[in-house]
């Protein structure tokens, strides 16, 4: 089975992302050894990617709540 490449993407308009379902938040480490909280998206052909810059991640766990139950 092939692994997930996991990869940090900017998103076009983020205030989109707020009310969609796909959404969720995500503890994600990057390739730095960084930690940051982000939108991680489960909608695998969203249009709000703009993938051209995109970073591999080195981790990510995601929360078990929706964006909107985050704030």
């Amino acid at each position: 089975m092939a692994r997930k490449q996991l990869k940090i993407v900017r998103l076009i308009e983020p205030e989109l992302c707020l009310e969609c379902r796909f959404a969720q938040t995500a503890e994600v480490e990057t390739e730095a050894g960084n930690h940051q909280r982000m939108i991680y998206c489960r909608r695998l052909d969203c249009d709000n990617w703009d993938i051209v810059n995109a970073e591999p991640a080195r981790s990510m766990e995601v929360d078990e709540w929706g964006v909107d139950d985050a704030a």
